[in-house]
């Protein structure tokens, strides 16, 4: 009778979970925790669109729990709507979200990548998303992509991996999509891998620690290097100031020979330009008395001219006054 009973429950926990299913299918229903107690059964319906499952004014809630209570004899039921915490971790809701992303024709290929890619962001530890059905072409087949660890059998596969299913309606056919997330792994692989965490540190710290000798002996014999680099460099320096040193001095006498040569060049020079210049007030000199006597020359001739042509009018002037007399005493 007992089993009957627990029979009979579950079977009523499924058909209570179907209809949730299809009546919050556009609400992106995930699952459902049902608690049942003395005075009522609490339903808590983890949805990734709560604002779709209540309705407005809360009328789907109250839709929902006569349902409940008059098909399905539930006990005074209670909804609790609330948000999906990690979607990316919960099948259903992937396995959704893959359906629908399909029937918007995306590429199955594109979209289950795209979303192993988030769920093991999220902090899974494994992922595999299957999709069966005339996927491209006319006959049928099963695309499976598989990433991390994923235990497929066992009771801890039973309590712990996340399953979840979901259809696409296609022109072709009906696409299923199967999705299976992994969140925790066992107590004996979380041991196993505390082993080896703690040999790889062991294995770490030996390498480090051998690492910081081999960096000790190089360093000192780097140092030893540069002393005696030093030394080298310090004699090759001493060298190198000495040739320098000869070769600035080479230079200064070079330059010295020219500078000299230069004054002397420039003191020639102005000596020939004092010479020429002594030269050419001679020959000025020479050319202004030249003109001056021809000048006073050129004057006394004028005025010789001029004393000759007054005795010429004198004596002209004498002959006609000689002339008037004589006619004036005739």
């Amino acid at each position: 009778m007992i089993e009957r009973k627990f029979i009979e429950d579950h079977i009523k926990s499924l058909e209570v979970e179907e209809y949730l299913a299809k009546v919050l299918e556009k609400a992106d229903y995930s699952h459902t925790d049902i608690q049942i107690t003395p005075l009522s059964t609490r339903l808590i319906v983890h949805v990734g669109r709560p604002g779709i499952a209540i309705g407005r004014a809360g009328k789907n809630i109250e839709m929902i729990t006569n349902v409940l209570s008059e098909k399905y004899a539930v006990k005074n039921p209670q909804l609790d709507i609330q948000s999906i915490e990690s979607p990316d971790l919960d099948a259903t809701y992937v396995a959704h979200q893959i359906s629908s992303a399909i029937e918007r024709y995306v590429k199955p290929n594109r979209i289950t990548n795209i979303y192993l890619r988030n769920i093991m962001n999220a902090g899974a530890y494994g992922a595999e998303i299957q999709i069966s059905g005339k996927i491209s072409g006319g006959r049928g087949r099963t695309d499976k992509k598989q990433v991390g660890y994923i235990k497929k059998s066992g009771d801890f596969a039973i309590g712990n991996v996340d399953r979840g299913f979901s259809t696409a309606m296609m022109k072709p056919g009906v696409l299923g999509i199967k999705v299976m997330i992994m969140k925790n792994l066992p107590e004996s692989m979380l041991i196993e891998k505390r082993i080896k965490a703690a040999i790889v540190d062991e294995a770490k710290e030996k390498a480090d620690k051998k690492a910081a000798k081999l960096k000790t002996e190089e360093d000192a014999a780097a140092k030893e290097d540069v002393n005696a680099v030093s030394v080298k460099k310090d004699e090759k320096e001493v060298k190198e100031e000495k040739e320098v040193k000869k070769e600035t001095d080479k230079k200064t006498t070079k330059t010295d020979k020219k500078e000299d040569k230069e004054v002397e060049k420039k003191a020639a020079a102005k000596k020939e330009k004092e010479i020429k210049t002594v030269k050419e007030e001679k020959v000025e000199k020479k050319a202004k008395e030249a003109k001056n006597e021809e000048t006073a020359e050129k004057k006394e001739k004028e005025k010789v001219a001029e004393t000759s042509e007054k005795k010429k009018t004198t004596k002209k002037e004498v002959k006609r006054t000689a002339v008037k007399k004589e006619k004036n005493k005739e």
